[in-house]
């Protein structure tokens, strides 16, 4: 009798012991989703961005003359504290005197969030390859600062009906504004099946006018830059084509998949994949500075 005792309660100790341990794994997987941890950032996460693509675009345009700060940076302290709005962190992560994304580890002095888990070491380190500054010296593709951003990288939205997904950045502005080069390089392509600048609604084109860039020098790796929905007959390069920095290639229009006159700059990376060609701009280059190569930090 006093065996049966002894394996009823030792039975009832292990029956204990599992429900604990289930207990705590649920515990933790809950934790987990709500970012007890903190906040674990995701291709999924920052393109799911229906909700604030808005106020984003609102807090770049308000901001953009100090510089540029990814979405994926403002995400990050956003889901850790939706308190906290979006052009208040925008601003929070600049660097204004060097006109750019400040480094991690410098915001997270900012009273407003220096005790949240995301600025804890592990956090930062586990989501680093979202939180890295990215400087490359392009100089911006406009002259003019008469523009409005409209659409930016991995932006979700809705174009004539379709749902998509950007692949860069659009930048609304008068119809023959100049358009410059980025950097030095090679003129790739130059496709123009456009002779009149009307939109898509009325043409039904929706190739465009289309100006690539092969971004060869003085760079770690090949980018090729697109600039299209270009005006009709407005280039002024071709296939072959030295460029460099500041180099006038076109005018903006509203030529191909367009709505309206704006210029649409993209960027690729070596193996023709788009990447967030606003990281690649110095903000604090003008027309007349000459670019220091030698700073450029990858």
């Amino acid at each position: 009798m006093k065996k049966k005792k002894k394996i009823i309660i030792a039975l009832i100790g292990g029956s204990s012991i599992v429900m604990i341990a289930v207990a705590m794994a649920i515990l933790i997987a809950v934790l987990m989703i709500f970012d007890f941890f903190g906040t674990k950032l995701s291709k999924e996460k920052i393109e799911d961005n229906l909700e604030y693509g808005d106020a984003y675009l609102g807090a770049v345009n308000e901001n953009i003359k100090y510089g540029y700060v990814p979405l994926q940076r403002i995400l990050y302290f956003r889901l850790a504290d939706e308190t906290l709005n979006i052009n208040t962190l925008y601003d929070m992560n600049l660097n204004k005197q060097d006109k750019k994304a400040d480094e991690i580890e410098s915001v997270c002095t900012d009273e407003r969030v220096k005790d949240l888990n995301v600025c804890t070491a592990d956090s930062i380190e586990q989501n680093k390859e979202y939180l890295e500054v990215t400087t490359a010296h392009f100089n911006f593709p406009l002259a003019t600062s008469s523009y409005t951003v409209t659409s930016f990288f991995n932006q979700q939205r809705e174009v004539y009906g379709e749902i998509d997904t950007h692949q860069g950045w659009d930048f609304a502005t008068s119809a023959k504004t100049p358009v410059y080069s980025v950097c030095d390089g090679t003129v790739s392509r130059v496709t123009f099946t456009q002779k009149n600048n009307v939109p898509y609604s009325e043409s039904g084109n929706k190739t465009g006018n289309i100006i690539t860039i092969t971004c060869d020098e003085d760079y770690e790796n090949t980018y090729y830059v697109m600039y299209a929905h270009l005006y009709p007959d407005s280039a002024k390069v071709k296939v072959g084509d030295k460029v460099n920095h500041w180099t006038e290639i076109a005018e903006v229009g509203t030529t191909g998949y367009s709505t309206g006159n704006h210029l649409h700059y993209q960027v690729n990376d070596e193996n023709k994949k788009a990447i967030d060609g606003m990281q690649f701009i110095d903000f604090s280059l003008s027309n007349d500075t000459e670019p220091q190569f030698d700073k450029v930090v990858w």
